[in-house]
């Protein structure tokens, strides 16, 4: 609303200045230029929590890949302007050469003058470890996505459908009544994770309860128990996520008895 608000005071602007019509082209290409810039700038502003999974980080690096482009797109709308006003071709020289540098600093010093170097900082400090060792929990946010979230975490932690080994993304769509794309990116987004790697979160949670309970299981009744199709899909998930293997878990809970 605030966007729209702002365009049609610009408009009415322009035209009670009975401004050409390229003046309306330029101030709407920047307009859209800056209100994107905006949007991803709050869109990504939860850094601590957020970025420590490479699965969002992607999704800055395809917004900064956008930016790029409007900002291309903004250079494009200038280039019709030279023949108009005899300063337009100077300031389309400053704007590319300004563009070009910016680029070669963001290569040289792996930027994405995006976010700011502090907040880089803590990004890549953060993805030198696991990104699993983040746990799936719920999201402070009003957002469409983040209540689908809400609800899938809440879905895995009562229900526990993660314990039916054909249990698929098909099944949890329709368990939280929406479309399995749009699900699917709520969950990468939020989480870090797709769609199995969560249920394989869940499901290695729920057979560290289990030896936690009885140390003496044999790992293949853990698997079964838990949701796993195989022992070898088990041992690899819970390396994964618990950094050890279930034998070795098992083995040192038995040491602090």
């Amino acid at each position: 609303m605030a966007a729209c608000g702002v365009s049609l005071a610009i408009t009415v602007a322009l035209k009670l200045l009975a401004a050409p019509p390229w003046a309306f082209a330029l101030g709407g290409t920047a307009l859209a230029f800056l209100f994107s810039l905006h949007r991803g700038v709050c869109r990504f502003a939860d850094v601590p929590p957020l970025f420590m999974v490479s699965t969002v980080w992607e999704g800055v690096l395809d917004y900064l890949c956008l930016m790029h482009m409007c900002a291309f797109m903004f250079l494009g709308v200038w280039l019709s302007v030279p023949a108009l006003l005899p300063f337009a071709s100077w300031a389309l020289l400053a704007s590319v050469l300004a563009l070009f540098g910016m680029q070669y600093y963001r290569i040289m010093t792996r930027s994405t003058l995006f976010l700011g170097r502090r907040k880089e900082t803590l990004i890549r400090q953060g993805q030198r470890g696991s990104g699993y060792k983040l746990p799936v929990q719920y999201v402070d946010s009003e957002s469409r996505s983040a209540v689908l979230f809400n609800d899938v975490v809440k879905i895995m932690e009562v229900k526990k459908p993660y314990l039916q080994d054909d249990f698929g993304l098909d099944d949890l769509s329709r368990l939280t009544r929406t479309n399995r794309l749009y699900l699917s990116k709520a969950i990468n987004f939020h989480s870090g994770r797709n769609f199995n790697q969560l249920v394989n979160y869940y499901r290695v949670k729920y057979a560290v309860e289990l030896i936690r309970k009885d140390s003496g299981l044999k790992m293949s009744e853990v698997a079964e128990m838990s949701g796993f199709h195989t022992t070898v899909s088990f041992n690899m998930a819970f390396k994964l996520n618990e950094h050890t293997t279930p034998s070795e878990y098992a083995r040192s809970l038995k040491k602090l008895t």
